[in-house]
């Protein structure tokens, strides 16, 4: 017990001498990126026909995270709660619309996280016997890429034919660019965290701590609560960064991306109609004796 007493000591004395600036910019980068989703899936919402400003996609995207953090049904739920909650006026466009604006803004996604992957590689050491999975990987993708947007895309014309047809061309390769920058973001936020307790990370380490809460986070708990924690804190270590930074560079990573997205969520809910909704259990509540 006095070790783990020690290094909660140990750990909290570096976050206390932690670079504030360095901090504050790990901070704005990462809300940037929720502004940039939203961004990307406004596009996509735009093009089934829904009129709804950044702002309100803002609001929409960012209550679904919340909802993704603290509740088990995670990304599902945390979609679901975004198309139910944008504006629809007149209930257009169709919630089919607003959903498959949804799958696309995650089929998005999915190119940046390869790109993710091929910049990790270096430290994952491709000299090792994984090279040969991950270029076998590499060249399946490259391969399956074009015959599974088209299955996929086929799908949802039976499904939802306007949703398809406004979905493609330039808006597609827009929406693919916003996905190549949220992961620069996500790098970035790494790195600016490393700066504000003295480490510095390639842009590969980096991106290989990026790759490890993603995988983490697919554990099937809430936000991912302890296994994404002793993740990050095992990788950090792996790194080479001292077991007390490790875990304060953790705390600070999750305070971020965990603890700061799921207040913005619940701000969001509160502005969609939570204020209303306190309001009215306020003035109906019976008045006392």
């Amino acid at each position: 017990m006095t070790g783990v007493w020690s290094t909660i000591a140990t750990t909290t004395a570096v976050i206390g001498h932690a670079k504030i600036g360095f901090v504050a910019a790990a901070f704005a980068v990462d809300t940037l990126s929720l502004v940039v989703m939203a961004f990307r899936w406004r596009m996509l919402l735009r093009r089934v026909g829904s009129g709804a400003t950044l702002w309100e996609s803002l609001l929409a995207y960012s209550a679904g995270v919340c909802l993704c953090n603290v509740t088990p049904a995670r990304t599902l739920g945390g979609d679901a709660c975004r198309a139910a909650l944008i504006s629809r006026p007149g209930g257009s466009p169709s919630l089919k619309a607003i959903v498959a604006s949804v799958v696309y803004d995650r089929a998005a996604d999915v190119p940046g996280v390869f790109l993710l992957g091929l910049l990790a590689l270096p430290t994952l050491k491709p000299q090792s016997a994984h090279w040969g999975f991950f270029v076998l990987l590499a060249l399946a993708v490259a391969v399956l890429a074009r015959p599974i947007y088209r299955f996929v895309t086929s799908r949802f014309a039976q499904w939802h034919p306007p949703a398809i047809g406004r979905a493609k061309g330039g808006v597609v390769i827009a929406a693919l660019g916003c996905s190549l920058l949220i992961w620069s973001l996500d790098i970035t936020r790494i790195t600016l965290l490393g700066r504000a307790f003295d480490v510095r990370f390639v842009p590969s380490q980096a991106a290989t701590i990026s790759l490890l809460r993603l995988g983490s986070g697919l554990v099937p708990v809430p936000g991912g609560l302890g296994v994404v924690d002793g993740a990050l804190v095992a990788g950090f270590v792996w790194l080479g960064v001292p077991t007390a930074t490790a875990a304060a560079l953790a705390i600070m990573e999750r305070a971020i991306v965990y603890l700061w997205s799921t207040a913005l969520g619940a701000a969001a809910l509160l502005l969609l109609g939570g204020l209303r909704a306190l309001r009215k259990a306020r003035t109906s509540a019976p008045a006392g004796p």
